[in-house]
């Protein structure tokens, strides 16, 4: 019994030093600024965390600086790539699969946003002109 506590001594112990002394995954902030014919600025900010960045907030927004931190999540789409959009003639046309909700509570003087709810396949057929960059579609950043 003795034996077998400190073979599990050995194994526990530099796994509490290595756990302790790990700074922690830090997250990882992106933004794609769009701007209008008039100057007026919107971002698409993201945050991603997760030892893989598997885990994403999204915003669409007139903050810069929106959603940097975890704590500033009002309104943020959760999960990854919730969206494909296209910024032509200062429309933002949104792109998403028909059953979620996508609703930006921003309002825009000269940017009009368009919401375009779609069925998979279509969705789909999007995702990839968006991965090719097609057509100017384009992919959360």
């Amino acid at each position: 019994m003795a034996q077998r506590n400190s073979k599990l001594l050995i194994f526990i112990l530099p796994m509490m030093f290595l756990f302790n002394n790990c700074n922690g995954v830090k997250d990882t902030f992106r933004s794609k600024i769009l701007v209008s014919s008039k100057g007026e600025k919107l971002y698409i900010n993201t945050l991603n965390w997760g030892v893989t960045d598997d885990n994403q907030y999204t915003i669409i927004t007139k903050d810069a600086g929106r959603l940097k931190n975890r704590t500033d999540t009002v309104s943020a789409i959760i999960g990854l790539s919730p969206f494909v959009y296209r910024f032509r003639g200062d429309t933002l046309s949104v792109f998403y699969l028909e059953w979620k909700e996508i609703d930006i509570k921003e309002r825009f003087k000269s940017i009009k946003i368009e919401y375009n709810p779609l069925e998979n396949r279509e969705y789909m057929s999007i995702i990839n002109k968006a991965g090719k960059g097609e057509e100017g579609y384009q992919l959360v950043p």
